[in-house]
């Protein structure tokens, strides 16, 4: 089963129950811009995004665009991060592990890397804590090997 197939039914009842809580809609157009963003392959800009569903004829306003961004975001569908590029990207979650990006400074390449150790270390702390981890964000900005 295709990645959008098996976790999209996921994402819209995410999306659902937060717009649901905010008191609004899941209206057809953010249906299809949900959709759409799981189509994409990777992480994405909002400006990217944007273009691609100019190209294909896809209509929806910046404004719409990143206050719906946000609003999966909080819902737990999107990630967002900084590179250090100047912008936000963002990748879908819903289905994903959990894991770290290594930016390198020097070309700017993003690798994910994942790491049970790290998983396990932070679960640990939360219990600790009496804190229930929902999402998180870790970079690494550094120079990759061969770089240097």
């Amino acid at each position: 089963m295709e990645y959008k197939e098996k976790y999209l039914p996921a994402a819209r009842g995410l999306y659902n129950d937060f717009l649901k809580k905010n008191k609004m809609f899941f209206t057809k157009e953010r249906a299809q811009l949900l959709d759409f963003i799981f189509e994409q392959k990777g992480h994405f800009s909002a400006d990217e995004l944007m273009f691609e569903m100019q190209k294909g004829d896809v209509k929806v306003s910046r404004a719409t665009l990143y206050r719906s961004l946000s609003q999966m975001v909080e819902a737990g569908i999107l990630g967002e991060s900084d590179f250090g590029h100047g912008h936000t990207h963002y990748e879908v979650t819903v289905g994903t592990k959990p894991h770290v990006h290594l930016i390198c400074t020097e070309t700017g390449d993003v690798k994910e890397v994942q790491s049970r150790k790290l998983e396990d270390a932070l679960d640990d702390l939360a219990m600790k804590e009496g804190f229930r981890i929902k999402r998180y964000k870790i970079q690494l900005f550094g120079v990759s090997k061969g770089t240097r």
